[in-house]
């Protein structure tokens, strides 16, 4: 039987064996195992054989080529020489195609064999081809042969040269047959009866016996291991009926198809210069001719549709048609037979024109769509039919009218995708683009927008607010832009201008704070706006030039003691620019005219002055400065050691004296290095027993006071007083005598007596009535307040049920009702998103309302605030009442000595009012513990103070208090608002305290 007639598929298993050395010393027999998944991956790959029979006239190629072009040629594809010699060769990417690798020899050098093409990272699942020599002396009827099981075979072969010599036959470079020279004639065949996969299977070569191996023809057997029709591990299950020339997979079930048709049963005709799985190939020469087509097995190797023959140069004859010319051509009466497709029939299609064409449907919902200029541009276009559209009969025109060419197709049942791509938009893209399908029999489109925009980019640089050493506050400017909105997004660069490297963040308002930079320091700054889609960021904006401030050093500055005559002013070494440098200003404290300057480098961290007057004064002034710039920094002063003995103590007086204490003061001089004061009492009547204590003097310190305790009553206690310093102890010693108290002199005078245990009982008695006064009153405003709680949840549950909001939100506005009969008028406030605020405590609670300090994230600053907020069951008034607080703080604007409103947010229908934190609470509350006099009379006495607080430090904080309530005159919320409880005052060096009255709600 004709070997080329057969259905011919892949061989489950493959062996190779060693042939003998006079032949191939290392031919491998054919046959393996080939797994489902491994035919699915080689399934896409055709190695291209142009030169099966090589002459000295052309250059030897071989060209690997994949149907999958999501993979370049040579990351996934290796070509190799099996036998005789077993190597891989040298690739090439073949750049004409998407993924492709070829071989391309300078001679013809090791071309003889066996070659294959491999999959990388495969099981090492392989497609082979064969070339043999010019000089052969036999030529193959053709390069495979493919049988089922149990099926008769002819291996045929046609003499070129005819030399008086017996022919030998090998398999597998192993004898089977010989012929002797009488028998032969032009066509020598050789006869295999009942096929089987296992012995029959390999490559068969043929020569005269004094020929070389290189002399010889090859041709190879491929032997299905199921019947015809079967497959399967046990070849039970049926085969789907391949058409125009398909194989039936052995192990899989699949149908290969021949070059020229794709299909799950290869009925689909590509037509003239297609190949490939699903004929995205294409032959240079459009017709595919002189090219063998190598699949996986049990295909093997074969033309292309329309040829045959050896060479594949010969055109098929009429009434055949298919690879090899192996398919006979069935029309019906308006039929034509091509020898590339078939029968061609108008308006129908199908190996004998049986299948009426149906018009292609454009299947993808190509929307109007938006993208952004510089970007890559992806678009499907799919579409279904019958026949099904091919790779190439979609298309895409875009405004211009100009055409995109699929990058690739995938096809599946009878849908057919194609893939197109445009590297970079531009705005002359925008437009109306259309999908086009156009078969041989008809053509659709589809319409769709595609608008192009262009990223914004600010139109000016960004301004500077304001600057520290640290930080630049910095106005972004961004309200003027080229290019499209709306703005999705603003992010700030910023870098040292002498520097390369680039830092960024992202704004939420039109102010943002560049922290952690170094001081005196020149800055590059620009904004980059984004609109939404990929490739939104524009280009950068016009760039600013902004300095940070000069850094305030020195710090921790003093001016201490070391000798009579030297004193070491020093102060906290910090990071600084080299160029910059301390300047130092002394001088003694009573003579100003004459002043000591110095200079030094940046990295000097004090400086010891000698020579100087025992027991004067002397004051300094430290600042860092450059070349023109300077900060001073506070005075310092400090007395040099004493030369001489101290002087005693002075104004020494008693006071708060009772039965067992008394309180004893005195005053110190001043600049004579005093660091001790020994106090030693004892009583009068016990001269052998007294007692002594030890008092530190502190720089500056001039007054003091030490109280002596357990004393005895009625008793007479001599004092002597004496100081120390650097040089000993005082020549005089000053005395004082003091007498304690009766206990009923002291009960008297600072206590209840016997006699007044009336009045002690009475006084209790008085209290214990107020008491219960104050208890029945309680109780009496808690029942009236749960009367009024019922009341107004009884309210609010008719205003949720009955009426319309009170108060409406919308983006950074409240609408607000005053009155039924009034209109609604909008007001505008400072939003804060729900997500930049992070609660934290509970400050305070109401009936109504509740003040909880959070963390809020504000103009892209983190910060501490109050947010204050109703609760659920707060009635209707309540809520008018709280936005009206929010309305009259929009109102009122910002001011230093006030607490300002940061923000507000709404939340699912509730109100969150945001203001400045004030960390140190109550201010009428901060002043009274303040007054150490009543909270700690010891310390007080001890330190001779009846406030912590400095009566600058009190005037300060009348004066910001004043400038307060003239803010609020000013605004004309005084006489409303005086003392409001939403309202607090912030004091000197930035501390904030709460207002007198309560900010809780309710």
């Amino acid at each position: 039987m004709n070997p080329t007639t057969v259905p011919r598929a892949r061989l489950q298993r493959c062996g190779v064996e060693t042939m003998n050395h006079r032949f191939f010393s290392a031919l491998l027999l054919l046959i393996g195992c080939l797994f489902t998944a491994d035919a699915l991956d080689i399934s896409d790959v055709t190695l291209i054989n142009p030169d099966p029979v090589v002459s000295s006239a052309i250059s030897p190629s071989l060209l690997c080529v994949s149907s999958d072009w999501t993979t370049s040629g040579t990351s996934s594809l290796s070509l190799g020489h099996e036998s005789p010699e077993a190597h891989n060769l040298r690739a090439e990417l073949d750049r004409s195609r998407h993924a492709a690798a070829k071989v391309t020899w300078m001679s013809r050098n090791h071309t003889f064999g066996v070659f294959y093409c491999h999959v990388k990272n495969s099981n090492g699942s392989k497609i082979y081809t064969y070339k043999m020599l010019s000089e052969a002396s036999f030529l193959p009827e053709s390069l495979t042969v493919t049988v089922n099981e149990g099926e008769d075979v002819n291996i045929s072969y046609t003499r070129k040269i005819v030399l008086p010599e017996d022919t030998v036959i090998y398999k597998n470079g192993n004898f089977e047959h010989s012929s002797p020279k009488g028998d032969i004639t032009d066509m020598v065949h050789y006869s295999i009866t009942n096929a089987q996969a296992e012995m029959h299977a390999g490559i068969y070569s043929i020569r005269y016996i004094s020929g070389t191996p290189f002399s010889s023809a090859i041709t190879r057997l491929i032997v299905r291991s199921c019947k015809a029709g079967l497959w399967g591990l046990d070849c039970t299950k049926t085969c789907p009926l391949c058409f125009n020339g398909g194989i039936c997979h052995d192990g899989t079930g699949e149908c290969i198809c021949p070059p020229g048709f794709k299909g799950s049963t290869c009925e689909i005709v590509c037509g003239e210069g297609r190949f490939g799985r699903s004929c995205k190939e294409r032959c240079e020469d459009g017709q595919c001719r002189a090219l063998i087509f190598c699949l996986r097995d049990p295909y093997g190797c074969s033309c292309a549709s329309g040829w045959r023959g050896l060479n594949c140069s010969e055109a098929c004859p009429a009434g055949y048609y298919g690879a090899g010319c192996n398919q006979e051509c069935k029309c019906e009466v308006e039929g034509k037979c091509d020898r590339f497709r078939g029968c061609v029939c108008a308006g129908k299609h199908g190996a004998r024109c049986e299948k009426t064409d149906m018009r292609p449907v454009i299947m993808s919902s190509l929307r109007d769509t938006e993208i952004n200029t510089g970007v890559e541009y992806r678009v499907n276009c799919s579409a279904t039919g019958r026949p099904p559209p091919l790779h190439g009969e979609i298309s895409l025109v875009k405004a211009d009218k100009s055409t995109l060419y699929a990058v690739d197709t995938k096809m599946k049942n009878d849908q057919t995708t194609s893939m197109f791509r445009v590297e970079k938009m531009s705005p002359s893209d925008a437009g109306r683009w259309s999908c086009h399908v156009k078969t041989k029999s008809f053509h659709e489109e589809k319409e769709f927008l595609v608008n192009v925009k262009v990223p914004p980019q600010p139109h000016n640089p960004p301004i500077l607010n304001a600057s520290g050493p640290y930080h630049l506050l910095v106005l972004l400017n961004k309200d003027a832009y080229t290019g499209d909105g709306p703005l999705t997004s603003v992010r700030v660069f910023y870098k040292q201008t002498s520097a390369s490297v680039w830092n960024n963040l992202e704004a939420s308002g039109s102010l943002v704070r560049l922290d952690n930079l170094s001081p005196m320091t020149q800055y590059t700054v620009y904004v980059q706006l984004s609109r939404r889609g990929a490739g939104g960021s524009g280009q950068s904006g016009p760039a600013a030039y902004f300095s940070t401030q000069m850094l305030e050093l020195p710090v921790g500055v003093k001016l201490t003691p070391i000798s009579q005559t030297s004193l070491l002013l020093s102060w906290d070494s910090a990071w600084a620019e080299e160029e910059w440098r301390y300047e130092v200003k002394c001088q003694q404290a009573d003579a100003s005219q004459t002043v000591w300057n110095f200079q030094l480098s940046s990295n000097s961290s004090g400086l010891p002055l000698t020579q100087l007057k025992p027991r004067h004064k002397y004051q300094c002034k430290v600042r860092m400065s450059t070349s023109d710039t300077g900060q001073p920094c506070p005075t310092v002063t400090a007395w040099t050691l004493s030369d001489q003995l101290p002087p005693p103590t002075t104004n020494i007086s008693t006071c708060n004296i009772s039965d067992t204490s008394a309180m004893v003061t005195w005053l110190l001089v001043e600049g004579h290095s005093i660091s001790r004061v020994i106090i030693r009492y004892q009583q009068t009547e016990q001269s052998d027993y007294s007692q002594q204590a030890e008092l530190g003097v502190h720089a500056e310190q001039t007054a003091m006071s030490f109280q002596l305790r357990g004393l005895r009553s009625d008793s007479t206690y001599q004092l002597e007083l004496w100081t120390i310093n650097n040089i000993g102890e005082s020549a005089e010693r000053p005395q004082l005598t003091l007498k304690t108290l009766t206990p009923q002199e002291s009960s008297q005078l600072y206590g209840f007596g016997a006699h007044g245990k009336m009045l002690f009982f009475a006084i209790l008695g008085s209290a214990a009535m107020t008491c219960i006064t104050v208890l029945l009153a309680f109780c009496i405003v808690l029942q009236l307040k749960r009367t009024t709680y019922q009341r107004r949840m009884m309210q609010a549950f008719h205003n949720i049920v009955r009426e319309e909001p009170v108060v409406q939100f919308s983006s950074g506005s409240l609408n607000m009702q005053k009155k039924a009969q009034n209109p609604t008028h909008s007001v505008a406030y400072p939003t804060l998103e729900w997500s930049d605020i992070k609660f934290q405590d509970v400050i305070g609670e109401g009936n109504f309302g509740q003040v909880l300090k959070a963390r809020i994230k504000k103009d892209g600053l983190r910060m501490d605030a109050a947010i204050k907020r109703m609760k659920e069951y707060a009635s209707k008034d309540d809520h008018r009442d709280f936005a009206g607080e929010l309305e009259v703080l929009c109102k009122l604007g910002h001011h230093p000595n006030i607490i300002n409103l940061l923000g507000a947010c709404e939340h699912r229908g509730y109100l969150y009012l945001a203001i400045e934190y004030a960390p140190h609470g109550n201010l009428l509350d901060f002043l009274r513990k303040s007054r150490v006099l009543e909270t700690d009379p010891a310390f007080a006495i001890a330190n001779s103070t009846a406030s912590t607080l400095s009566s600058q430090q009190l005037l300060h904080f009348a004066a910001d208090v004043a400038r307060g309530m003239d803010y609020l005159s000013q605004k004309q919320l005084f006489s409303r608002w005086h003392f409001h409880p939403k309202m607090a005052l912030t004091l000197p060096n930035n501390q904030s305290f709460a207002p007198w009255e309560s900010i809780l709600f309710g």
